[in-house]
């Protein structure tokens, strides 16, 4: 992909946000920088695109959204709204996931405590629990003999390949004895399978996972067994695409960085239902669920700072830190930077620093600006994937979020407000 593409699809970001000043102008004279600001507007187009492009590829398809990586509730809200089940990761999300209301949860974790499997277990109506070890296996079964509490099962797969991914699931090669195991526990549907590798920048991932899948089900499973499989479940891990980047350190010189390149959605949905064709649908006849996060929730928040102080030798001291996002995050990770005070297309070197005590706390190395000047208004874009939902009171308070008001959106009660 050329500079001019790149540049383009950065632009397009930066572009979005400064048609949206006068929307940002208008918090920030209402509300105390810093803040979180929700788009819902963004979050609704992400969720069609999502749903739109996989119901076309995959016919029998189920979207879950992936709560660890963001657990507002705006955000849950709308993806319950939008025909989304959720995907919840222990006991404490569980929770957040049955109270918004939703019907449709799929539970995974690894080393699920006697606890997470009662409380699982209680609310079998509505949770899908896929199994992480022959150990979880066991406790699950006992406990549902026990209780003679019925509840769907899926169990989580990995290959060789996958590196740090082994930490979950059980290898494919024990699949067929798993299965056996299963049958000892009556009150166990177990039907489904379930695989998962995050950060996914094309769809070979996905691809090679089912031609193996299949291939080891086509030599090892018999056809009454092969009857029983009514649910894969393929993750979720879509990478963005072109507007964020990584940041390359140098021991001498100006921190440069590289834009993430990744497939579109449409891509990843066609080449993966694609391979469900060529692969699995000549030998099961299956449902096939996903649980995106990244690529859901990450354009659903914004966050906005002021300029607190500027200093020579291109050091600007925002009046908010990184204990917002919970990590070092912008050390490693390039989002552009936009000053709505004083808007421009061009990218201009600066260190932009957090108001924490640390030397660790900063948000970029450039800004999109003419200037900068006391009281700017800065735009963060594009933090809603693991940054909320990981903020810590480390030195200053997590600040509120507030909603983001499009201006030809018909005035309501309550619709902009701090949650």
């Amino acid at each position: 992909m050329t500079r001019y593409t790149v540049s383009k699809n950065i632009l397009s970001v930066v572009n979005k946000i400064i048609l949206l000043r006068n929307e940002f102008f208008k918090l920030a004279d209402k509300y105390k920088t810093p803040f979180y600001v929700y788009d819902q507007k963004s979050l609704d187009k992400d969720i069609k695109t999502f749903i739109t492009a996989f119901q076309k590829h995959i016919p029998d398809f189920q979207p879950y959204y992936a709560l660890k990586l963001n657990h507002h509730p705006y955000i849950i809200r709308e993806a319950v709204k939008r025909g989304m089940g959720l995907d919840v990761a222990s006991a404490r999300e569980l929770n957040i996931a049955l109270k918004a209301g939703t019907k449709k949860i799929v539970y995974y974790s690894p080393a699920k405590s006697y606890h997470d499997l009662k409380m699982a277990l209680n609310h079998a109506d509505k949770v899908r629990l896929h199994i992480d070890s022959f150990n979880e296996l066991k406790r699950l079964g006992r406990l549902a003999n026990k209780r003679k509490k019925r509840i769907e099962c899926g169990v989580r797969i990995h290959m060789a390949l996958q590196g740090d991914w082994t930490k979950y699931g059980i290898p494919l090669k024990s699949l067929k004895d798993f299965w056996k195991e299963a049958n000892r526990y009556s009150f166990l549907d177990l039907n489904g399978i379930h695989f998962h590798q995050s950060r996914n920048k094309t769809s070979s991932y996905y691809r090679d996972t089912i031609r193996d899948l299949a291939s080891y089900l086509k030599w090892n499973f018999p056809d009454d067994q092969l009857g029983k499989i009514k649910y894969i479940d393929f993750g979720g891990g879509f990478e963005s695409s072109a507007n964020e980047g990584i940041i390359k350190q140098s021991k001498s010189g100006w921190p440069k960085y590289v834009i993430r390149q990744a497939s579109t959605i449409e891509e990843y949905a066609q080449n993966i239902g694609n391979a469900i064709k060529k692969y699995l649908a000549p030998l099961i006849n299956a449902t096939y669920l996903s649980e995106p996060g990244r690529y859901i929730c990450n354009g659903a928040m914004h966050i906005l700072l002021s300029v607190s102080d500027i200093k020579e030798d291109k050091n600007c001291i925002l009046n908010g830190g990184v204990n917002m996002v919970g990590w070092q995050r912008f050390k490693t990770e390039y989002f552009p930077i936009i000053n709505l005070s004083h808007p421009s297309k061009r990218e201009r070197k600066f260190k932009m620093w957090g108001n924490l005590c640390t030397t660790w706390d900063i948000w970029g190395y450039y800004y999109y600006g003419k200037k900068l000047r006391d009281k700017d208004i800065i735009v963060v874009p594009n933090q809603g994937a693991l940054t909320y939902s990981l903020a810590q009171t480390f030195i200053n308070n997590i600040p509120k979020v507030y909603r983001l008001k499009y201006t030809h959106e018909k005035r309501t009660k309550n619709n902009t407000g701090g949650y």
